[in-house]
Formats: structure tokens, sequence, C-alpha cells
């Protein structure tokens, strides 16, 4: 296992931000996993996962902590059963399910980002998540070292959070999801109806990610345009009482029951439509004029742009709606006691 010092973070993230981290390791199985969580260990220092850096934004002045870059990369399809390291492309396994003629991940393609970490995020998209094929987990505990399988009411996937993100002591290893040979297409979205309506072609899974893909690249900027860590701030969610109330002020506003509870309101609407905030920038970071959840960076952005930005329109969210909104990004390294010191090998 090769080690580096002041190892510098921007570039394994798709914001392109962050300074250096203490000590990076690449970990391509459990063992490697184990070695860096005992390094940690050694040097007092708090252990992190690094995924596809896809939904994280990095400390302009970097993080005193022993980085794994997480890369357990194996697929294995057995059936309709799909295994996966958490290391592994989402869109790479997206692919490899659609090329299959497997239904089930097709409408989550185009979202950046590892196989693990879509499990933390419980990524979801035009009317799909990963929650709905999702069969078991094997984590690695760094605190009793021990390795277990968790199902599904084990990891608790809801809006856009999981267990893991309350448990940060467990390390996505491998992750199983439920696909089918004979599923039939979603086109509960309402940009995949109009595209069914106009003649695409939607009759396969191939097909149908490759349509989401276009969709997605019409409301996304490209890499060539700055980075970007997709939709920065989650939809938030509200009482029926609440949504009644913002019904009749903002006429028009889209809002989707939900089975829990309550009503998910679209916080793109109320940024476009309410506080026309599409292009509104501070610094070098700016939401993007074609979907204003996106937050994207300019060359030479740094974190304290992107978290200026963020803090300014939750302010005008708040002030304008009385919703206070949560980010979907997080700062990489706030979630751990960096006094913390209970990994035991």
């Amino acid at each position: 296992m090769t080690v580096r010092e002041s190892f510098l973070l921007a570039p394994h993230t798709s914001f392109h931000i962050g300074g250096p981290v203490r000590l990076f390791v690449e970990a391509s199985s459990a063992e490697d996993v184990r070695a860096a969580v005992a390094l940690a260990h050694a040097r007092s220092l708090p252990f992190l996962p690094l995924g596809g850096g896809s939904n994280i934004l990095v400390p302009d002045e970097g993080v005193e902590a022993v980085v794994a870059k997480i890369l357990l990369d194996n697929i294995v399809f057995d059936g309709d059963m799909v295994v996966a390291g958490a290391g592994v492309s989402w869109e790479a396994f997206v692919s490899s399910a659609a090329e299959r003629g497997l239904w089930g991940v097709e409408n989550l393609a185009g979202i950046p980002g590892s196989v693990g970490g879509a499990l933390v995020q419980n990524i979801g998209a035009y009317g799909a998540e990963l929650a709905d094929t999702f069969a078991w987990t094997e984590a690695l505990n760094t605190q009793s070292g021990e390795i277990t399988r968790l199902t599904a009411p084990d990891v608790r996937l809801a809006y856009r959070t999981s267990l893991f993100k309350e448990r940060r002591e467990l390390i996505i290893l491998r992750v199983a999801l439920a696909l089918s040979s004979t599923g039939e297409p979603n086109l509960a979205y309402a940009d995949l109806a109009r595209a069914q309506e106009v003649g695409v072609a939607l009759t396969t899974p191939h097909e149908l990610a490759t349509t989401v893909r276009a969709i997605r690249a019409t409301k996304f900027p490209p890499s060539s345009e700055g980075g970007t860590a997709g939709s920065f701030f989650k939809n938030p969610v509200v009482t029926h009482q609440e949504a009644a109330v913002l019904a009749e002020r903002f006429p028009g506003i889209p809002q989707f029951l939900q089975s829990e509870g309550g009503a998910k309101v679209s916080l793109a609407w109320i940024l476009d439509h309410a506080l026309a905030l599409k292009g509104f920038s501070v610094g070098k970071a700016r939401l993007y004029e074609r979907q204003p959840l996106v937050v994207v960076t300019d060359v030479g952005a740094q974190a304290a742009d992107v978290d200026a930005l963020a803090c300014e329109v939750a302010r005008r969210v708040h002030e304008a709606t009385g919703i206070t909104i949560e980010r979907e990004v997080e700062t990489f390294g706030d979630q751990e006691d960096k006094e913390r010191s209970d990994y035991i090998f």
C-alpha cells in the first residue's frame, strides 16, 4: 500500500476544489482499508473514505486525516443479481447492466460517482432511486474490524440518506442490487413521457439509459464548463399545511405527496420562478443557468466561494418562503470527530 503525504485532493473531486490531505492511500481490497484504518490509528488521525468525489466539498485548507480512495472495482453478474465493488464507477455499473438487458437502474444513468457513494446517498433521478433495487451490502466496521452484511431494513434508505451518514465507522465494500430481465420502462418522469410521445425508442434498458443521459445533458454542465457536484441542495419536504400555504403564495409551485407524510417541494422552481436566481454567483461559483439546484465553479474557484454562495441562497430561500433548505453536498471531513481514537486495528 502506497502512502502519499500532503496529497492534493482537488483533482479527485468533481468540483476540482480542495487542499491537501495529510496522508492519502489507495485501497483496492478490504485488507487495504484495514491497513489504512490502522495507519490512521497509529498517527492519531481521523480516517476518511473517498469514493468518486462527486458529492463532497473539500476545504481550501485541506484535511488533517488519512484518506483512503476506495478502488474495489469488480462486478459479478449472477442471473438478475449484480454485486459490485464500492469503487466501481456508477456509470460503468449502469452501462454493464443495460448491456445485459437488466432493468432497474437505467433511470439513474449519467449520475457521477461510485457505487459505494450511490448507496450512501441513495441516489435518485427520473422517477427512480437506488432503494428500488437494493438487496444487501457488505461493510467493514472500523471499530470492531468485522465485515458485516446489511440488508434494506438495516440500511434505512430514505430521500438522499442512509444509515452510512449516521454510522461513519461503516465502510462500504460491496453492494448487491436485484435487477430484472423482464422489467418495463419507468416513464413516470415527465421528460421521459414526452420523449416517448415524440417517438424516442424506450423499449430496452440501454435505450432508456441513453435517453436519460441526453436529458441530463440539457440540465447539467459538461466538464468543459467547470466543476460541479450535481444537485447541491435537497428538495425540501414540508407539512401538508405548509404545502398549502406555499401553493397559495406561489401558484404553480410543483409539489409531490410523500408516502411517509408531507409533500416534497421543487426547490429548483423556487430558485427560478420565485427568486430568479439562475446564474446567481458569489466569487467564482454560481447557480447553473439551466438548473439552479446545480452549483458550477470556474477555474480558480475556492471552497469558500461555494460555501458563501450556498449560505446566501439558503438565506434568501428562508426569507422568501420560511423553508430551511439542506445541502446534498457534504463538506469533506466535517462529519468526523477529530479527537476520535477508537479504531482498534
